[in-house]
Order: structure tokens, then sequence, then C-alpha cells
């Protein structure tokens, strides 16, 4: 039994001191006069309600400017123009396409598919959309692609 309580000695040793020091912190907060609970009331103080948690960055009635929501240039009124595809109603973003035929137009010039009707910053509604082969079909129409080059 010696051997059983000179190591529940060891360990309560080893938990005291390192309990210690939060237990100084703890007792240094509430020597200060309830600090804590004064900040807690500045903050909005206590429990929180359902829902959501109130916006840090709100001062009153005004919202500060950190991030914010994105601004895009059709809603800047810098860009009123439409994508450069047939048919396609949506704003141009990049070298006169939307952001989806942007993507489109950049596959095809990275794969060397690019028609000649697909150029750069091309005026609205005046390019024709291409429908790229999928699955096995499209495999094999970059294989031919390949073996003509």
């Amino acid at each position: 039994m010696s051997v059983d309580r000179a190591i529940r000695d060891m360990i309560r040793d080893e938990v005291q001191a390192a309990v210690e020091p939060l237990a100084a912190a703890i007792a240094q907060i509430q020597s200060q006069g309830n600090v804590l609970s004064q900040l807690q009331a500045a903050l909005g103080g206590g429990r929180r309600g359902p829902g959501r948690p109130p916006n840090p960055f709100k001062v009153g009635k005004l919202q500060l400017k950190a991030g914010g929501r994105r601004r895009t240039r059709a809603q800047n009124g810098q860009n009123d123009r439409g994508c450069a595809l047939i048919g396609c109603k949506r704003p141009a973003r990049s070298k006169g396409y939307c952001a989806a035929h942007y993507q489109k137009y950049r596959s095809l010039d990275r794969t060397g598919r690019l028609p000649g009707d697909w150029k750069a910053f091309a005026p609205p509604n005046s390019v024709k959309d291409v429908i790229l082969p999928r699955g096995r079909a499209g495999a094999k129409a970059l294989a031919e692609m390949r073996k003509k080059k």
C-alpha cells in the first residue's frame, strides 16, 4: 500500500502544480471586483437569446465596412454589356463572356479547340455556341485532335 500512496501523492502534486496558475488567475479576476460582469454588460451582456448573434461590426445603426458584400461590375454600372454568345442573357465579366462561357472559352483555348468566331472581346450576341462532346465521345474527339497535330 505504500507504493500506491506514493503514486497518489505524486499525481496530486503534479495536478496541483498544473492547476495553480489557473487558480491564481481566477482569484485575481474575482478580486478585481466583478470586472468580467461589467464587461459583459457593456458588450451587450449576459445570455443571448435564440437566433443569430449580433453583428460585431455594427455600431449603433451605422454599419462598418469591413469586407462587406462583393460588388460586381454590373452592380457598379460599369458594365451593362451582355455575354458574347447568342441567346445568353447574363452580363459579360471577362473578355466579353459571362462567367460560365468564359470558363468554356478557357477550356477550349487550353485544349486547342477554340473556334474562329470565339474571339476575345467579341460583341454581345455575336458568337455561336459550341456543344462539346462528353464522356467517351469527348475522349475520342480529343484523341482525334491530337492525331491531326
